[in-house]
């Protein structure tokens, strides 16, 4: 038997293991996540359908499984190069003059599959699924008004006393929205009057217009508008009410989330956030790449113990990361970091560990 051709074998016997392992954790870890999700939203679905809540997790579940993807990667590079360590195959292998990045290739190759498959996933699928649950959650679970909105971010939106809130952009965090007309309607639905303002901000608990006008009907019958510089409005919803129509980052694609932010920065409104969230889809997405590489190190350093020796140190390895990548989006957010190197840190820290680990060990 070739060299060549003995490669070729391990490589299949690798990706056979990988693949076996990876889908059962998949599917553990996506069970584990819907479970967990159902226990803290538990008090808020005993009001709704059963299909409500099907509906839901169905919707929701690409979304969890982009979430534990990482981690299912991290279980099956440990496991399946951790077999092969332990009935001492791989140090036949090395015997073998084999490097252990020549060994563990396939691993490697399969977790930037994983990623790439990822970002396809978060760039296609996953916000339209994640828009439809958080949709169905708004509205028939914690009862907002039915509300209709497009893919640019505008917005339509029912208020109290009979009015409908046209919105242009709206920026939660800093109570502003840019582009805000208001139809008053009588009982009847006839248009009493309407009210177009080129911005508006919630400040001392009311919300402050400037620059538009006000239509409205006499009772002679004539039309008449009157322009207005500022104009405080009584209106009943608070920022956080009409939260809950904003799309969420999780919901929009790159393409989708680079226009909003261009809008927000034409629009005066500080878009930091936004930007980390971009930067953040393409790391996430790669976020396998780096388990994979976590994965193997450890496998390599299981020696006759096994790979479940490993197994806690993997998840408190996975945690971690998950505390340190919190802390680096956080400081992104708050402008102490720049957007790429929020996004982008934790991987290239945990990647570089992981890679040195693996060309530290002994051939």
């Amino acid at each position: 038997m070739t060299l060549n051709t003995a490669m070729r074998i391990l490589d299949r016997y690798l990706v056979r293991e990988f693949l076996g392992t990876f889908v059962f954790s998949l599917a553990v870890l996506l069970a584990l996540s819907a479970i967990v999700d159902l226990f803290d939203r538990l008090s808020r679905f005993l009001d709704v359908s059963g299909m409500v809540v099907f509906q839901y997790y169905v919707h929701r579940l690409p979304w969890f499984g982009f979430q534990v993807m990482p981690v299912a990667v991290l279980l099956a590079a440990l496991f399946s190069l951790g077999r092969m360590v332990r009935h001492n195959e791989l140090l036949a292998m090395k015997m073998g003059h084999l490097g252990s990045l020549r060994i563990v290739a396939p691993l490697l190759v399969l977790g930037l599959v994983v990623s790439l498959a990822a970002l396809i996933l978060g760039e296609s699928m996953i916000p339209q699924m994640n828009e439809r649950a958080l949709n169905t959650y708004r509205v028939k679970v914690q009862k907002v008004s039915p509300f209709q909105r497009t893919r640019d971010n505008d917005i339509w939106y029912r208020a109290k006393g009979n009015r409908f809130l046209h919105i242009s952009l709206l920026d939660v965090a800093s109570g502003y929205i840019h582009g805000l007309t208001i139809f008053e309607l009588s009982p009847d639905f006839r248009l009493l009057r309407r009210v177009d303002a080129k911005e508006a901000r919630w400040q001392d608990g009311r919300w402050r217009l400037r620059d538009g006008e006000i239509s409205w009907t006499r009772p002679d019958g004539r039309y008449q508008v009157d322009p207005f510089t500022n104009l405080t409005l009584d209106l009943e919803e608070k920022p956080m009410d009409l939260a809950q129509v904003v799309r969420e980052s999780e919901e929009m694609s790159s393409a989708e989330l680079r226009t909003y932010i261009e809008r927000l920065t034409k629009s005066g409104v500080n878009s930091v956030r936004y930007q980390v969230d971009l930067a953040a889809k393409g790391s996430t997405a790669f976020v396998s790449v780096v388990m994979a590489l976590i994965g193997i190190a450890f496998a390599l350093r299981t020696g006759k113990r096994g790979a479940m020796a490993w197994t806690g140190t993997c998840v408190v390895v996975a945690v971690c990361y998950s505390i340190l990548n919190s802390l680096s989006i956080s400081l992104g957010r708050g402008g102490v970091l720049p957007p790429i190197v929020a996004a982008w840190l934790p991987n290239a820290l945990f990647a570089a560990a992981g890679l040195g680990s693996v060309l530290t060990i002994k051939s």
